[in-house]
């Protein structure tokens, strides 16, 4: 009688904590870790996510749409080898921005094409690089509900090549770089300016005769980076000159027409287990994917490419009398060695999924604020390096549901709306893990 006296105490105790808790900071969470390392009071059981798959995101956005700042776009191709070949093709206007007025007496000198590196490289940049600009067929045509474009959006441009440039992609040569374009286009340019015409006066007329530019990298180039959109950073510069001086006159962007400017990706992950996805609704499964070193299997998120890793998280065992879920968290562990040329993102989201692989909602905590997955680093011991999603409120919700099993499927990513905007990747060669936290009051 005495001891189960003292076992009925110690529950009402663990109760009534737990209770007191919840109300002073409504943080389930919290009370997960406060009662983690006290084995009498909480039970840990690892889950493995045997479910895990990858998907393939067929489209996403690579514009800001009007009006909205566009900091960076992207060039390149690169050789991955995990995902293959991705090629990067930016496509932007430019307006006329100003400069010193062209007079009678000047005379024309050349015509310059100028874009400044923005702080992110991804590949092999020990190799020459060489890319091309070409002048646009038509307007870029926004679709008509999102206002963006996309990384499948396709615009004609003239196969004559305003200028090409060959470079080894040091940090250091990239800082600020120069080319020499097709005089005829500078002349045609410079009399314009000259003449000050109503497209020279108009940014919206310049845009509908000129359509915009392209920088196309050469399919054998081993690189991608980041480039500044600054007018002082991208832009077309005109050179003349009078009898003793030089001067300047520069065509650049403008936030105005944004909704112009994208990035058009391709994605060829042929040589890979990841070549069979060529729709968005194929799955490819861990085991499936095993190859090279990951002899157990693999799946991978990546920008630029679309790669997403999916999961249907299993249900364990919730509300049941004295087994109470305090904490749930999905862990997953980076490939060791599989990103020299290409770093791991700093964050990963998580996002509700369905049968059909779509992103349909990020997954949010208590707070309100979306579920990420955090890489916590040990440059000492890498094999112990992970990811950790916290998904306790999510995942409290999910195994109460009569239908939980219709509704576990969720997809972990580089966050959707930076797809467009990194190269990073994330490859898994260990089946992810859910660790759920118990309070035990039995």
């Amino acid at each position: 009688m005495i001891i189960c006296n003292i076992i009925n105490m110690k529950n009402i105790i663990l109760i009534c904590f737990v209770i007191i808790y919840c109300s002073c900071t409504n943080d389930v969470t919290s009370i997960g870790h406060d009662l983690i390392y006290d084995e009498d009071f909480v039970a840990v059981e690892r889950f493995p996510i045997t479910q895990t798959s990858t998907v393939k995101l067929d489209s996403f956005a690579t514009s800001t749409g009007s009006y909205t700042l566009l900091k960076n776009l992207m060039v390149g191709s690169a050789k991955d080898p995990f995902s293959g070949r991705t090629t990067v093709t930016p496509y932007f206007e430019i307006v006329p921005y100003g400069g010193t007025e062209i007079k009678n007496t000047y005379g024309y000198d050349s015509i310059t094409f100028n874009f400044s590196y923005s702080g992110s490289i991804w590949g092999d940049t020990t190799a020459i690089q060489t890319y091309s600009v070409h002048q646009l067929k038509e307007n870029p045509v926004p679709n008509s509900e999102t206002d963006l474009l996309y990384n499948i959006s396709t615009v004609e441009y003239h196969p004559e090549v305003l200028g090409t440039f060959d470079l080894l992609p040091s940090k250091r040569n990239l800082q600020k770089l120069y080319f020499r374009l097709d005089d005829k286009l500078g002349r045609t340019l410079f009399d314009m300016v000259k003449y000050n015409t109503e497209e020279i006066r108009n940014d919206a007329l310049f845009i509908h005769y000129f359509k915009g530019l392209a920088l196309i990298p050469a399919p054998n180039n081993t690189c991608v980076f980041t480039m500044s959109t600054l007018p002082d950073s991208l832009n077309v510069k005109l050179h003349f000159h009078d009898s003793d001086r030089s001067y300047t006159y520069s065509f650049a962007k403008s936030t105005e027409f944004n909704r112009y400017t994208f990035m058009h990706i391709t994605n060829d992950a042929a040589g890979t287990p990841y070549s069979v996805l060529t729709d968005q609704m194929m799955n490819l499964s861990f085991q499936d994917a095993a190859w090279g070193n990951a002899a157990l299997g693999q799946t991978l998120t990546q920008g630029l490419t679309g790669f997403m890793i999916k999961m249907e998280l299993p249900i364990a065992p919730a509300g049941e009398k004295y087994r109470t879920i305090v904490k749930a968290e999905i862990e997953l562990q980076p490939e060791q060695y599989a990103n020299l040329d290409f770093s791991l993102p700093s964050t990963i989201n998580l996002y509700q999924s369905n049968s059909e692989n779509k992103v349909i909602s990020p997954i949010l905590d208590a707070s309100g604020n979306a579920a990420t997955g955090i890489l916590y680093y040990n440059i000492n011991t890498p094999e112990k390096n992970k990811y950790v999603i916290n998904i306790t409120d999510y995942y409290n919700a999910l195994c109460l549901q009569p239908n939980a099993l219709e509704n576990n499927k969720v997809i972990i990513s580089i966050p959707v709306n930076t797809m467009g905007t990194s190269y990073n990747r994330l490859t898994v060669d260990r089946i992810p893990v859910l660790k759920v936290y118990y309070a035990k009051y039995e």
